[in-house]
């Protein structure tokens, strides 16, 4: 722009008119997708209404719920923003073929894997990988409604460079919570809100770590 350079008096205002349109544009997304969000949560509830419940458990399948999630994250780093896109892959396996004596409860718990690659905005372009090993009760509510809470660990590598995080490899933990709609027998839209930590307990410096909260959308299917 002209005119605009250090020294300028006008430079100070450009960057900051160019802070103010991306925050204002972060923000703008962030509506979208929750809209989104409402508008397909609001067409799983009218649809679940005359849905079946899901299928029992197959004894010849390892995997019993198969999905994929994604949605918007949103944390800070001393440089700016982090708002991370994950893209996750859940795999998970009913802990009943172990253990027989929780056949008769109503709730499932199972063992998942989470294969995950996330694309990181923000103060500057980065992205992520990585996999979550962890535990998810789920109880039905309803027929066509179930509740859950989560909890994860695992590897992970960034790219970011920041003073609060050395980058490359990584550990995180997860907690979430969320809910199941189901939209036809064996299928459910999975709506969910996780908290992340981020960092690698101490085998690099620097190492405050990084800590985002993330809304979730995904689709499940349960066999």
């Amino acid at each position: 722009m002209k005119g605009a350079h250090p020294g300028n008096p006008g430079f100070t205002e450009t960057i900051s008119e160019e802070s103010t349109a991306v925050k204002e544009s972060t923000l703008r997304r962030i509506v979208v997708v929750v809209a989104a969000l409402t508008v397909l949560a609001g067409a799983a509830v009218a649809r679940a209404a005359d849905d079946k419940p899901a299928p029992a458990l197959q004894k010849d399948r390892f995997f019993t719920e198969i999905g994929f999630v994604t949605g918007f994250g949103y944390g800070t780093v001393t440089e700016g923003d982090y708002l991370p896109v994950p893209f996750i892959v859940h795999l998970g396996t009913d802990v009943r073929r172990w253990f027989p004596s929780l056949r008769d409860h109503r709730g499932t718990l199972s063992l998942f894997f989470e294969p995950q690659f996330n694309l990181v905005f923000g103060h500057e372009f980065e992205i992520e990988g990585g996999v979550g090993i962890g535990l998810k009760y789920k109880y039905p509510v309803h027929d066509a409604v179930s509740v859950y809470g989560l909890v994860a660990a695992g590897p992970h590598f960034i790219t970011a460079h920041t003073v609060d995080q050395a980058n490359g490899f990584n550990f995180t933990e997860t907690l979430g919570v969320g809910v199941n709609l189901s939209i036809m027998p064996g299928a459910a839209l999975d709506l969910g809100f996780r908290v992340r930590h981020l960092s690698n307990a101490n085998i690099r410096d620097p190492n405050c770590g990084i800590d985002t909260y993330f809304g979730t959308i995904g689709f499940m299917i349960a066999y």
